[in-house]
């Protein structure tokens, strides 16, 4: 006994496919551009492990750049690029 295919199933079937390579080509782009990338608040005190004070403070200190949007927060990934390199500090050799 053959099952039944309905023709709406190929169809959603390409369009799934389609959605699934524009989203890898999106990762793809933000790796490669992170200056287009954007974090909210949340992502950078889950990347760094800091609070919401910590994060507000760094923000105050001028230590984080950011952009604000109402009262949304964002940050550039190419920022805290900037920020990580500025702030690093490789162990000396003996």
């Amino acid at each position: 006994m053959s099952t039944f295919k309905h023709p709406i199933n190929d169809s959603l079937k390409k369009i799934n496919d389609r959605l699934d390579y524009l989203i890898k080509q999106q990762k793809i782009n933000n790796i490669q551009s992170p200056e287009y990338t954007i974090l909210d608040n949340a992502d950078i005190m889950q990347l760094f492990k800091i609070t919401a004070k910590t994060a507000s403070t760094w923000r105050t200190d001028g230590i984080l750049p950011y952009l604000q949007v109402k009262s949304k927060i964002f940050y550039k990934l190419s920022d805290i690029y900037n920020v990580i390199d500025a702030n690093y500090y490789p162990s000396k050799k003996k």
